[in-house]
Order: C-alpha cells, then sequence, then structure tokens
C-alpha cells in the first residue's frame, strides 16, 4: 500500500507518495487535475490519497474515490497546529499530508454526498443573492436620504406603485 499526499492549488498540484516502510518513494508537480490524475493511475500499487479542504474539496474527493483504496480530507483547522513550521511550502505539505496519512493520525472532515453539497451550494448563492438586494435597497434608500427626498409610505417603496414613483 502506497500514501499519498496532495497540496492542490488552483494553479499546480504537489504530490508525495510514501512507500509501505513511510520513505518517499515519489514527489512530483502537476499542473492540472488530469495530470494529477494520470500520475495517481500510473503508481505500482494501491494508494490511500490524503489532501487538505478547500475550495473544491468535494470534487476532489469525488475524482479520487474511484481510484484510491481510501481518501481523506484533512481538516485544515487541525492541521495548523500540526504544521506549525518555519519551513512551509507545498512539497513540504504533501509530505507532510502523507506521513499523517502514514501514521494514522490525519484530523478528518466529513465529505457530503454531492446531493447535500449542490443543495447547501444552492442556499448559500441564494443567501449572497439576497445580501445583494439588500445592500442595493439600502443603497437607494440612502441616496433618496442624502437627497433629501421622502419616499412613499404607503404604498411601500418596493411594490410595483412605488417603484413606478421611484422611476
Amino acid at each position: 500500500m502506497l500514501y499519498v499526499g496532495l497540496d492542490i492549488h488552483s494553479r499546480r498540484i504537489a504530490l508525495c507518495v510514501l512507500s509501505e516502510t513511510g520513505q518517499v518513494a515519489h514527489r512530483s508537480q502537476a499542473r492540472s487535475i488530469e495530470e494529477m490524475l494520470r500520475t495517481l493511475q500510473g503508481l505500482p500499487d494501491r494508494f490511500e490519497v490524503c489532501y487538505e479542504a478547500s475550495c473544491g474539496y468535494g470534487h476532489y474527493h469525488d475524482l479520487l474515490r474511484p481510484l484510491a483504496a481510501r481518501v481523506l480530507v484533512a481538516h485544515p483547522g487541525q492541521l495548523r497546529l500540526i504544521f506549525r513550521s518555519k519551513n512551509k511550502n507545498d512539497r513540504n505539505d504533501a509530505e507532510r499530508l502523507a506521513k499523517l496519512l502514514y501514521l494514522g493520525e490525519t484530523p478528518t472532515v466529513h465529505v457530503p454526498s454531492v446531493e447535500v453539497r449542490t443543495w447547501r451550494e444552492l442556499i448559500n448563492c441564494r443567501s449572497q443573492v439576497i445580501a445583494k438586494r439588500t445592500r442595493a435597497k439600502n443603497a437607494v434608500r440612502a441616496l433618496l436620504r442624502g437627497a433629501g427626498v421622502i419616499p412613499p409610505k404607503h404604498p411601500a417603496l418596493w411594490t410595483k406603485t412605488g417603484l413606478a414613483w421611484l422611476r
């Protein structure tokens, strides 16, 4: 069994593979997800993989799950306690993740199903749209106040009649 640590960023991915004895067997950098997947498919033995949770962690989990014997997503808040190092770079972080995986000491996060993640993203998107709408309405009210214009109370400003008055 091999143990793979990944340090994933938007433009590159650092890979570190440990052998069954915990020694570094392979290191590389991939410039894309496809290149990383090709590298992992070319490994000579079954492997487990570990990477840090960040934006898009569920997508990577879905891609790696069919290839790896086990996929662990490390908790970034708990890793900071472990990785208090002045010698911090992608290559070292990938190796540290691989070593935690090898030792069985990886602090993990739960990865929800695709359906749950999609539902959460939809809820988050909707709340952001509502927040933008609220900011826009507040900005219009502040503009009116700043100009000394008092909008009508009945009908309310955001009804059809109120919007006609605003126009």
